[in-house]
C-alpha cells in the first residue's frame, strides 16, 4: 500500500482521551460506554456504535473481509457517503496513543482506534497508526471503500476485499410521519 510510506513524523501531540473505545457523550463526560449507538447531530440523522464489533470467529484479531462484514451486518455497515459526512461534519482529534476522537455537531462524540488491518495473507498491520473501516460500498467485484486514517490525514480509499479491516456499526433514523423510527 502506498500511504504506508508516508512519514509520521507531522503529527500533533495531543493527550486527551483514555485510548478505550467507548464515547458518546461530552468529551468532557468521564464516563465511557461501550455499546450503545451515538447520536452526533449528523444532518443525515446516523447514528453511530460507540464501539468496534469483535470477531467472535477470529479471537485472534477483530477484523473482517469485505465480504464477512457485509454477510455479517448487512445494513448496519456504513456506507462510503456515511463515512464521508462524519468526515465532512465532525471534528477529528488525533490522540498520540492511537485513535481519533470524533466529535459531532452536537458535541457528542466517538472514539475511532487505529488498530491496523491483516492483509491477505493474514500478516497484521500497522497497529496504533492506521485505522481502516469496512463500508459496505463495493468498487467492482474485486474491491470495496474503506475509512483510512492516520495522524494527520482522513480519507476514503479503496482496495482488495481480502483484507481484513475494523468495523463500526450505524443505525439509521427515519423520519415518518413526523416521528423517528430508528432501525
Amino acid at each position: 500500500m502506498a500511504f504506508a510510506a508516508l512519514a509520521l513524523s507531522q503529527c500533533a501531540k495531543n493527550d486527551e482521551g483514555s485510548g478505550e473505545q467507548g464515547g458518546g457523550h461530552k468529551p468532557d463526560d468521564s464516563t465511557s460506554v461501550t455499546d450503545e449507538y451515538v447520536d452526533l447531530g449528523l444532518m443525515s440523522m446516523t447514528m453511530w456504535k460507540s464501539a468496534n464489533e469483535k470477531n467472535a470467529a477470529n479471537p485472534d484479531n477483530d477484523f473482517f473481509t469485505y465480504d464477512e462484514a457485509v454477510a455479517t451486518f448487512g445494513n448496519s455497515l456504513p456506507t462510503r457517503e456515511q463515512f464521508m459526512e462524519l468526515r465532512q461534519s465532525c471534528e477529528w482529534h488525533w490522540v498520540d496513543a492511537g485513535y481519533y476522537i470524533v466529535v459531532g455537531p452536537n458535541k457528542n462524540y466517538i472514539l475511532l482506534p487505529a488498530e491496523g488491518f491483516c492483509d491477505c495473507m493474514g500478516e497484521f498491520c500497522y497497529p496504533r497508526t492506521y485505522g481502516f473501516y469496512w463500508s459496505s460500498t463495493p468498487n467492482g467485484s474485486t474491491k470495496a471503500w474503506y475509512l483510512n486514517f492516520y495522524c494527520n490525514n482522513i480519507y476514503m480509499y479503496n482496495d482488495k476485499r481480502c483484507y481484513a479491516n475494523s468495523v463500526r456499526l450505524i443505525k439509521n433514523c427515519i423520519v415518518k410521519e413526523g416521528k423517528e423510527v430508528r432501525r
